[in-house]
């Protein structure tokens, strides 16, 4: 304090100096992330092999296994989500767009087999997914279910992913970055559940410094996701469970990818349809300031036990049919 003291009063350079570099590095650091494109490394066995393919059948059958336990795969009361489908009928490609799940990269792919060039989806890096509804409208069921059941069958894929993680993913993406479509839903939270805590950081906009702004704690968004669920509430298609979403017990997926076996199973996909020569591997990513899988447990384990078994009814099906495990969430939850 003294140093600083004197260097004001002798109207020194160096704190002007100083201040600025604190500045230029304090801004770096908050710069919002943008999309990253990579060029993601080819596949150790180009073609897949018979462990990927039976991997790939096991999945398939545990997800009829508990359609049929269920009675979800009865026509009676249950009807396809068509409207999140994306069909490339010249690939022979049906694809449901789970996002928080390998999403941009997939967009990434249909758009390039729609005809974009690589420089026109990097010019539209914010949009991909209203480039692609440009080349794939939205269909109605009785369109869908014809293209499903068209000559030569298609290949009819959904990624998934845990929960929990999408969760925590659409988290950071949404409502812990200043992602403007979601700031009426970022004060909502705040309001619901002042008791549970709200973060507070700096912003940037367009390059301005908007200094500290409040922003929902993770469990605080839980809570609001939790409230929407018990009030039987319609939930925002980041955080919507898949099975609600992409209706797996109607649509007769051919593959269920995960993000966990990501390239191994895209691999799968490309060299199923033939498209392999005609998409680069790529790799897209938002989150530049760590993976959400590395940082997930630490936001999950914010919740408490209550919240977690909440989370798990929620869910209860998308963990049953993709067989994730939740007690490592519950042990480290507090009570």
């Amino acid at each position: 304090m003294a140093i600083f003291t004197s260097l004001l009063r002798k109207g020194s350079m160096v704190l002007l100096v100083l201040l600025c570099m604190s500045l230029y590095h304090h801004l770096k650091n908050l710069q919002p992330s943008t999309m990253v494109v990579e060029e993601a490394p080819e596949p150790t066995n180009l073609v897949p092999t018979q462990k990927v393919i039976d991997r790939l059948a096991r999945r398939r059958r545990r997800v009829l296994e508990v359609c049929h336990k269920y009675g979800f795969d009865s026509s009676r009361g249950h009807t396809m989500n068509s409207k999140e489908f994306l069909v490339n009928k010249e690939h022979g490609l049906i694809w449901c767009n789970v996002f928080k799940a390998a999403s941009s990269t997939w967009l990434w792919n249909f758009n390039i087999l729609a005809g974009y060039t690589e420089e026109e989806l990097l010019d539209n890096i914010k949009n991909p997914l209203g480039m692609a509804r440009e080349k794939y409208p939205r269909l109605d069921q009785q369109s869908l279910e014809a293209a499903m059941h068209s000559s030569p069958p298609p290949l009819i894929f959904m990624i998934v992913r845990h929960p929990f993680i999408r969760l925590v993913s659409a988290y950071r993406d949404k409502i812990a970055r200043h992602a403007p479509p979601y700031a009426g839903l970022r004060q909502r939270i705040l309001k619901a559940h002042p008791e549970l805590g709200a973060e507070t950081g700096s912003s940037i906009v367009r390059g301005i410094l908007f200094g500290q702004r409040q922003y929902p704690s993770f469990p605080q968004f839980i809570q609001y996701i939790v409230d929407q669920y018990h009030h039987q509430e319609a939930l925002n298609e980041h955080w919507e469970s898949m099975f609600t979403y992409c209706t797996p017990c109607q649509a007769n997926f051919t593959v269920f990818a995960k993000v966990e076996t990501l390239d191994e199973d895209s691999n799968y996909i490309m060299h199923a349809s033939g498209i392999q020569r005609l998409i680069k591997p790529r790799i897209i990513n938002r989150a530049q300031d760590g993976s959400t899988e590395d940082l997930a447990e630490y936001f999950l384990c914010e919740l408490t036990k209550k919240q977690v078994r909440a989370l798990i009814s929620l869910y209860k099906h998308d963990l049953e049919m993709f067989e994730y495990e939740t007690q490592r969430f519950l042990d480290c939850a507090s009570d």
